[in-house]
């Protein structure tokens, strides 16, 4: 039987963090430094793309904005009857 120092809940959260640290500072200590320059190095350079991606992303929707403001309205004809679609409701 268990005795209550162990029927607590654990946090799984709080536990994963604590070994990822344990195991990310056992991994550095045997890495040597122009490797963990190397390793940084990557890291840095996937944040950078991934900020150039978020800007471009960001920019595009400025510059789809920008169009469909540019565009003219629909021009809408009064028939009194019609066959088909309606008649300047859509884009061509």
């Amino acid at each position: 039987m268990l005795s209550g120092k162990y029927n607590n809940l654990m946090d799984a959260r709080k536990m994963a963090q604590a070994l990822g640290r344990r195991g990310g500072r056992a991994r550095a200590r045997t890495l040597a430094p122009e490797q963990r320059r190397q390793i940084a190095a990557l890291g840095g350079a996937a944040r950078r793309r991934s900020l150039e991606l978020a800007q471009r992303h960001a920019d595009n929707f400025i510059y789809a904005a920008m169009v469909l403001e540019l565009q003219p309205p629909p021009r809408v004809e009064r028939v009194r009857s019609f066959n088909g679609p309606l008649p300047g409701l859509y884009w061509t």
